[in-house]
């Protein structure tokens, strides 16, 4: 049986995300974990926290996600989800058998954050809860939901949500929606450099660091679009076990977890 957690991501165990949380509080919260952004909401199209997202889609969105991916956790996939939270954040816990997120509507909304931005942020959070090794009581390491998100997630979400791009010119990848889950990982990857005041990722400028012990906390910006790209040129489908960090994924150095994050 899996044991009752109450993680916080990015940050595990700082509260429970099941507590009825205010927007002060919130907004306290989120100077606490890594700076994360908070804004009111506005109808002001030149806020930088105002993209023009709307509540519809951002509710139609999230109920596809969970119509999709619920069968993976038995049926017991929940959002908690609130338009009007400003927060640019998202959380994923488990309780149990249960398996849920948290998806404030700021994280939608945020100028940096594209409509493939923010569903890789979905991707992403349920990575922690079903992308296997590296782990920790089995809430997946930050690169590991990253690995997850661009390699099991995004395909299938996009693929229900009928999204309509064209294959990238700028990279092969395993499978379909590649220009999609590429604008996704420049998304999501431009947010987080924002937040380390460092360059957008790019392509063309990979992350060359080798760590000595695998991270369990937040590799650079560049580090984890590097490890979305990856992830991309991957064709296996097959689950990721807890046990084997091998099972699931690719050990060809193109689409391996890249060695900026992950020991091998």
């Amino acid at each position: 049986m899996k044991k009752t957690i109450n993680a916080l991501i990015p940050l595990l165990l700082l509260f429970s995300p099941s507590m009825n949380t205010r927007a002060q509080e919130r907004k306290l919260l989120c100077q606490l974990v890594e700076n994360h952004a908070y804004s009111e909401l506005t109808n002001d199209r030149k806020n930088p926290y105002d993209n023009g997202y709307s509540e519809q889609r951002y509710d139609y969105v999230l109920d596809t996600f969970i119509d999709e991916f619920s069968p993976d956790t038995g049926n017991q996939l929940n959002i908690q989800r609130d338009w009007t939270d400003g927060a640019v954040n998202a959380w994923a816990w488990r309780i149990g058998q249960e398996y849920w997120l948290e998806v404030p509507g700021g994280m939608s909304r945020y100028h940096l954050i594209s409509e493939e931005g923010f569903i890789s942020t979905l991707c992403h959070e349920l990575g922690h809860l079903l992308g296997g090794s590296p782990h920790s009581h089995e809430i997946s390491y930050e690169g590991q939901a990253d690995y997850y998100g661009h390699m099991k997630c995004l395909e299938r979400i996009f693929k229900r949500l009928n999204l309509d791009r064209s294959d990238s010119s700028e990279l092969s990848c395993a499978g379909e929606f590649c220009q999609a889950r590429l604008e996704g990982a420049k998304s999501l990857s431009s947010y987080y450099a924002s937040l380390e005041n460092s360059p957008f990722p790019s392509l063309i400028t990979p992350d060359q660091s080798q760590v000595t012990t695998t991270l369990r906390s937040h590799p650079k910006a560049q580090c984890r679009f590097d490890t979305m790209v990856a992830a991309m040129k991957c064709p296996n489908r097959n689950p990721f076990s807890y046990l084997e960090p091998h099972s699931g994924s690719c050990q060809e150095e193109v689409s391996q977890r890249p060695k900026c994050w992950y020991s091998f």
